[in-house]
């Protein structure tokens, strides 16, 4: 071996390792009797879980928390579930109707359409969670989801059973 190979191997030999440390755990996450209710999908999340948007008059704004839950009973299938915090808004309309709606978007690896949400309503004190079933194959998944008002969106990286 030469002197300018040596300094490579090792780092190659380590990130080969920690590879396989991590599809070890992921393989183990998986394994084992399936759970009487879905639970939440071991993920890589990008910018958070929380989609910050404007919603439908007055300036109302506020986060929603996108949770994801895996069944392996349910194979291919993934259980969105959106929960709106403390909205805010501006001005007169917002003080007669302090409630804001609208409604998230999803989208995964394939097929690659948007499937949009049932209303979301949230107001000062919150709103009630939505949820969503998504049909989208087993599998490694890039799923992204935000709204049509501007907005700080969500994506995850997860495996379906």
């Amino acid at each position: 071996m030469t002197p300018t190979t040596r300094p490579l191997a090792r780092p190659v030999l380590a990130a080969a390792a920690l590879l396989l440390s991590v599809l070890a755990a992921a393989a183990g996450l998986g394994a084992g009797t399936a759970s009487a209710r879905p639970a939440e999908a071991p993920r890589l999340a990008i910018a958070g879980d929380d989609i910050w948007t404007v919603g439908n008059h007055d300036n109302c704004r506020g986060p929603i928390r996108v949770s994801a839950k895996t069944d392996p009973r349910q194979p291919g299938t993934v259980f969105i579930t959106y929960r709106p915090g403390q909205f805010t808004g501006d001005g007169p309309g917002w003080r007669r109707n302090p409630v804001c709606t609208v409604r998230a978007h999803a989208n995964w690896t394939f097929p690659a359409t948007i499937r949009p949400s049932a209303l979301i309503v949230a107001g000062p004190r919150g709103g009630k969670a939505v949820t969503q079933v998504l049909r989208t194959g087993s599998g490694l998944q890039g799923m992204g989801f935000g709204t049509a008002f501007p907005h700080k969106p969500v994506s995850y990286y997860l495996i379906v059973p």
